[in-house]
Parts: structure tokens; sequence; C-alpha cells
């Protein structure tokens, strides 16, 4: 593998070497960190739904709009060539990616066998189930649980399309702020979960690690082994 994919990979698999580190030992910085977000007086959430939900609908809308749109783009390179300078390979990154990370690993694997309750259904805010560290397999939870957190396998899945794609983006400054833009929506929409107790700290970064991990092994195999003409 090249060292550029090699630095990545094994920084991705410190870095989750380490969450787990941290998650396992002091377990309690997920209730800690969902404390904040918690009414007790109420008790409850934050208010805000209506703003939340037209804000989830509309990101959720861009994102797949731009997974769809790229194999759009992907089916019709194999016969063009390359459209807007991108070749195929990297129009065929994103839906792979897209089904990769947060449909095939997150949502079919993890979330559906791992057994974590979500925050707003642990004993410690006011719900009936136990709390259980991020890395650690329970039974708290039947089918679509709390570890990871799709929504935001979903925005790291958006960031990344968006990082490879602005590549092709000759103004330095437009890509940039293409970059900027997406990153900062592409967080509140990971960390929004976290502020309305669907999520733990710990989902939310594993999501984003994990799709990360899969971004670097995918890009290598169809991008990165690709000798240029």
């Amino acid at each position: 593998m090249q060292t550029s994919y090699s630095r990545s990979l094994y920084g991705l698999v410190l870095a989750i070497a380490l969450a787990y580190a941290v998650f396992t030992v002091f377990p309690g910085i997920d209730i800690k960190v969902s404390s904040w977000f918690f009414d007790e007086a109420v008790p409850g959430w934050p208010n805000g739904d209506a703003w939340y939900g037209t804000y989830r609908a509309i990101f959720n809308a861009v994102s797949i709009s731009l997974a769809v749109l790229s194999l759009v783009m992907w089916i019709i390179s194999f016969w063009r060539g390359p459209i807007l300078e991108i070749p195929a390979q990297v129009w065929g990154f994103v839906p792979l990616l897209y089904v990769t990370g947060p449909g095939l690993l997150v949502n079919v694997l993890l979330k559906n066998n791992w057994g974590r309750a979500r925050p707003a259904d642990v004993v410690e805010f006011g719900g009936s189930k136990i709390f259980t560290p991020a890395f650690e397999i329970s039974d708290q939870c039947a089918r679509n649980c709390s570890f990871v957190s799709g929504e935001g396998s979903s925005a790291a899945a958006f960031f990344i399309t968006v990082l490879v794609l602005s590549a092709y983006i000759h103004n330095r400054s437009m890509r940039y702020a293409v970059l900027a833009v997406s990153l900062f929506f592409a967080l509140v929409t990971a960390f929004m979960r976290v502020a309305k107790g669907r999520h733990f700290l710990s989902d939310t970064l594993g999501s984003i690690l994990f799709v990360s991990l899969v971004a670097v092994l995918l890009h290598w195999l169809l991008i990165g082994r690709k000798r240029p003409s």
C-alpha cells in the first residue's frame, strides 16, 4: 500500500484503538456529555423538534442526492469518459462508500447487532434500559440501536465525498470554502444526535472513525492503485 494510504490507515486504526481505550476505561464520559443536554426539570431533551426535523430532512436529501448523482455520473462516465474532469473510478467511489460504510457496516452490521440502548432509553435519563459502554456488546436493544450513529456515518460519508470531489475544483479559495461549509453542516448533523438524546458521544465518534477507515481502504482499492496515464 502506498505510503500516504498507510499513514492514513495506521492513524485511523490508532484513533479507533484510542477511542476504545478511553470509552472502556472511562465509560462515564458518555453519560456526562449526554447530561449536558438533558433537562431534568421536564425531564427530556432540547425543544426545537420542528427546526431540527426540517434541517435533518434537508441534509439527508442533499446527502442522498449527492450519492445518487455520483452513481449516475459513474454509469455515464463508463462510455463517455471523465465528467467535469473527474474519472469514472472517483465517481464510483461515492456510491460504494455510502453502501459499504453507512449502509452495510453501520446500519446492517453494527446497529442491528450491537444491542446498545440509546441515551433516551437508559435508566440515567428516565428510561428502563441498562447503560453499557460503547464497545461492549449488549442485549438492551433489539434493532436500530445506539452503537454506532447512522446519522453520524452519513455525515462522515457526505464530507468525505465533498473532500474527494472538491479536489477537482481548480480555484483554491472556492475549494476551501466548499470544504469548510460541508464540514460545518456535517458536524452539526452528527452531533445534533447527541444533543437530542438519540446517540452517545462515542456512537458519533465511532461512526466517523469507522466510515473514515472504510473510505481510506475503498479509495486505495478504486483510485490509489491506479497509475495515471
